[in-house]
């Protein structure tokens, strides 16, 4: 992978990992269109480590406190409700960490079709856009029920099909639940952690060795900075009521892509 091609992805990458839509979808719409190759899934896997470490320094003071929290629970069977909220996030993994194992080849082939990929676009869009006519939550996080995490997390299981933004998704589906509009959005970016963690850890398992390192740094620095960014600009958005910005964005390329892959 040339130096260029490093930083591109890795830009393409960080941006939309984050903002809601999805990362996975435009890294195959890239590599079609562009001509952009990840050599292998270690490549893709150092790519998401940049966008991970972006969001652990995003949410590091919260973050501490999770660990902090979990820390006292398990020493001293001291429970609040950071460490209900870790609980949380694992119960809300379960279900993208166990379907992705059991349907792998099935979303494995979703990966190599551009017409897949602008139909979940659409289905993004249209989730963003109809999450938008629900009222105001009212709840945070330390109101959050067992039910409100599943539910998020079988959001994120159907994220993992290319161009369902897991971030537009596990939103939605907080929202949906009454959480307060800010309050799904942190849930969502803290549940990111654990699921790339665990994808990367598998795909760099599976990946070819390393043959450009100067690229992949490159492209891991250009995934952390850009995700940074994004995570500040979808929280501001988030608050703002202004998702159906990235809504008619999805229903565009979503529409693009379809349109493409036909004329082929």
């Amino acid at each position: 992978m040339a130096f260029f091609q490093g930083i591109l992805l890795g830009t393409i990458q960080g941006l939309t990992e984050f903002l809601p839509v999805s990362s996975s979808g435009h890294l195959v719409i890239a590599g079609k269109l562009l001509g952009l190759n990840q050599d292998s899934l270690t490549t893709n896997a150092l790519l998401h480590l940049g966008t991970l470490i972006a969001v652990i320094i995003y949410f590091r003071h919260e973050l501490s406190r999770i660990l902090s929290s979990v820390w006292q629970w398990v020493r001293w069977n001291k429970k609040d409700s950071h460490s209900a909220l870790a609980g949380y996030l694992l119960a809300a993994t379960v279900p993208a960490a166990a379907g992705g194992a059991l349907f792998e080849k099935f979303f494995s082939d979703a990966f190599d079709s551009t017409f897949i990929v602008g139909i979940m676009l659409l289905t993004t869009g249209a989730v963003l856009w109809t999450v938008e006519s629900k009222e105001l939550g009212v709840r945070n996080l330390d109101s959050m029920k067992l039910s409100d995490s599943v539910w998020v997390g079988l959001a994120q299981l159907a994220a993992i099909m290319p161009g369902l933004s897991r971030s537009g998704v596990t939103i939605a589906a907080g929202i949906w639940c009454g959480l307060e509009r800010e309050e799904a959005a942190r849930f969502s970016f803290l549940l990111s952690i654990p699921i790339i963690i665990g994808a990367s850890v598998v795909s760099i398992s599976r990946g070819q060795p390393l043959v450009d390192v100067t690229s992949i740094i490159a492209g891991m620095i250009a995934a952390g900075l850009s995700g940074f960014l994004a995570i500040a600009v979808l929280m501001k958005v988030v608050q703002e009521k202004r998702l159906r910005l990235f809504a008619v964005y999805c229903f565009i390329v979503g529409s693009i892509a379809i349109i493409l892959t036909l004329k082929q």
